[in-house]
């Protein structure tokens, strides 16, 4: 490395470059950041290592080298045995490589060491056939796949969140082995099993991305591979609707209403074409997740209403599918402001899918009970269910629900005019939200801070909740709820100026 300074310094001289540039390059291109000639230098100086009489004699190190240089962060000791499933003297090898410097070290905390190839050695290596051959890429591969569902499960299952422990770890290798596929690269598995393995390990890594922080990149590359694939018309069909499904939940979460309907209208009609019974029964998940989408755009209830009883008798003959629908009735009848049948629907779908044992469902059941009891002011009622809903929502794993559940209690609270309650609760949900990549709920709970902060007599602290809500607010898709929540920012920022702080009480967004 003091070599590859050197280089870099002279890089700097002969290019007037900025040293953050130069790093910025270095990071993302390793040694094709350098002009040719240093390349060369810096490439003879690796070779030096790579080519050692320690490494050419020892296999087991090539081969350990090859798999590392396909993890651009590294892994640990404990995932190797995922990864290096073909090296016979795993110790051996590591212990090779870190005489000759090719591999680093580093100790994380509450995980075993971690190991990876500097990125200017992963340059060199990916230009060497030895070790970027279509064996080694094909068993990196396989390698992931074969992770992904040893660790696919879902909020409430007893491993879920070991699982996503396991999976934060690897997420950027996952993501940039998956992402580099071409056609061609599927082709080169030969098996049609092998290419499904990879695209239910592209689903699963894509509900993985869901539950934690939402991206559509994933999902996108999918509905890009599936149909050029050689799995045959049916099976890409039904991959490109798994996508489609997961991808209109995705940009629910995003605030892209638009997109999120489309989506979801596409795996419905997609499931019903392929038209066998499991297909039915997907069609009618697609069909109650559209149910959300037309809630965010104010739909009206009758429509809402509507394709939940479409979605029920696709799904009469699946028990938790049953169960979910119950719950999504629920949910519309909510929406259509009919709390007490929302209420007797929803404890209804909640002992039915407690039968069923299906924790997200329950956390869901709870949501809207809920947001029913406050809407029809039973504010202690509500606060004993969002406790409740907060409790299982923990205990599910799953930052998805746990983030629904703040939102309803610390909405809860502003109603009771608990202020401090609900700042320490927004707090928390703003965190979770700013972490999980929510915009249209960090915004939210902002504006709700500016609120509380105004009825406990800080000024200063509503108007930077308002000032920043309202550019939240103004950086999203233009909905009726943005809008109105930019606009009434406005408005409270005008009485704080003036010194009043009897502001316009906000909208709650579970009205």
């Amino acid at each position: 490395m003091p070599y590859a300074v050197t280089l870099m310094a002279k890089q700097a001289v002969n290019s007037f470059a900025q040293v953050d540039g130069l790093l910025a390059e270095w990071k993302r291109i390793g040694t094709n950041s350098l002009s040719q000639d240093l390349k060369e230098k810096m490439n003879r100086s690796i070779g030096l290592s790579v080519d050692s009489r320690a490494i050419s004699s020892d296999p087991d190190a090539q081969c350990l080298l090859a798999i590392l240089a396909k993890l651009p962060s590294g892994t640990n000791l404990d995932h190797l045995k995922w990864w290096a499933k073909r090296v016979d003297r795993v110790t051996s090898a590591i212990g090779t490589l870190n005489n000759t410097a090719l591999i680093t070290q580093r100790q994380e905390e509450d995980s075993s060491p971690m190991f990876y190839v500097l990125p200017v050695v992963q340059s060199y290596l990916h230009e060497q056939p030895l070790y970027n051959s279509p064996t080694t890429r094909r068993l990196v591969l396989q390698a992931c796949c074969a992770f992904l569902q040893d660790h696919k499960s879902e909020p409430g299952d007893p491993d879920f969140k070991a699982h996503v422990k396991e999976l934060d770890i690897e997420k950027t290798n996952i993501q940039t082995i998956l992402h580099s596929l071409k056609p061609e690269s599927l082709l080169e598995l030969g098996l049609v099993e092998s290419v499904t393995n990879v695209f239910d390990a592209m689903l699963t890594f894509g509900w993985y991305q869901f539950w934690t922080r939402p991206s559509t990149e994933t999902l996108d590359h999918i509905l890009r591979l599936a149909p050029s694939s050689n799995i045959g018309e049916e099976k890409a069909l039904r991959y490109t609707a798994e996508a489609h499904i997961c991808l209109g939940r995705v940009y629910i979460r995003l605030a892209q209403c638009e997109e999120s309907y489309d989506a979801l209208e596409k795996a419905r009609r997609e499931f019903l074409k392929l038209g066998t019974p499991s297909d039915r029964i997907r069609a009618g998940h697609a069909a109650l997740y559209l149910s959300d989408a037309w809630c965010y755009r104010q739909r009206p209830g009758s429509e809402v209403e509507g394709i939940v009883r479409e979605a029920q008798e696709d799904l009469k003959d699946d028990p938790r599918g049953t169960a979910r629908a119950l719950m999504y009735l629920g949910e519309a009848l909510w929406y259509r402001r009919r709390f007490d049948d929302a209420l007797q629907t929803l404890q209804r779908a909640k002992e039915a899918s407690e039968k069923c044992g299906c924790r997200v469902e329950i956390v869901e059941c709870l949501l809207y009970m809920t947001r029913s009891y406050a809407l029809k002011g039973a504010l202690e009622d509500c606060l004993k269910t969002g406790k409740e809903l907060l409790q299982a929502a923990r205990s599910s794993g799953a930052n998805e629900l746990i983030s629904d559940a703040l939102v309803g209690l610390s909405r809860c609270y502003i109603r009771m005019k608990r202020y401090d309650d609900a700042l320490v609760t927004l707090k928390e949900s703003l965190s979770l939200h700013d972490k999980l990549g929510y915009p249209i709920l960090v915004a939210v709970d902002l504006e709700l801070s500016g609120y509380a902060y105004a009825k406990k007599g800080d000024r200063l602290g509503a108007t930077i909740a308002y000032e920043t809500a309202k550019k939240r607010y103004g950086d999203m898709e233009e909905t009726k709820q943005t809008e109105k929540g930019s606009r009434d920012c406005e408005e409270n920022l005008r009485k704080l100026e003036k010194g009043d702080m009897e502001l316009n009480a906000p909208y709650l967004y579970d009205e």
